[in-house]
């Protein structure tokens, strides 16, 4: 078992290749969307809005 540290929403690679778009618009909903593959977490789907705020929290920690 995994934590999903936050992550709202969960789609498998399979909803992916299928729903990519769909998926990104729905990213700007979310702090992130977990992608599984075989029932494993394997990446996260983040708009680039939460991406920049991402990077610039961590050049803060540096």
């Amino acid at each position: 078992m995994y934590t999903t540290k936050g992550i709202e929403a969960i789609a498998t690679i399979t909803e992916l290749r299928a729903r990519t778009s769909e998926l990104i618009d729905e990213s700007e909903k979310f702090e992130g969307i977990m992608i599984q593959k075989n029932n494993e977490p394997l990446a996260v789907l983040v708009s680039y809005k939460k991406y920049l705020a991402l990077m610039a929290a961590s050049k803060k920690k540096k």
